[in-house]
């Protein structure tokens, strides 16, 4: 499951990246595996989404969000 699969106010724990060649901007903001994160707001046709991580808000496009693997908090 990946980071756009998740629907607004779901949480997930981020597992890896589908992709090595992964911005190294994300991970310099702190997108890195174990984190949690949730998804705060979708923009209209879904692009960008608007995520919140250990006090950090971010705004991630939908091919950025599909490489970041994640596990569902249920």
């Amino acid at each position: 499951m990946n980071l756009s699969n998740l629907k607004k106010g779901e949480k997930g724990i981020i597992k890896g990246y589908k992709n090595e060649d992964f911005p190294i901007r994300l991970l310099e903001l702190g997108i890195i595996p174990g984190i949690e994160v949730e998804i705060l707001f979708f923009s209209i046709f879904y692009d960008p989404i608007y995520i919140i991580y250990e006090q950090t808000f971010l705004v991630l496009r939908q091919k950025e969000a599909k490489n970041i693997l994640i596990e569902p908090i249920i």
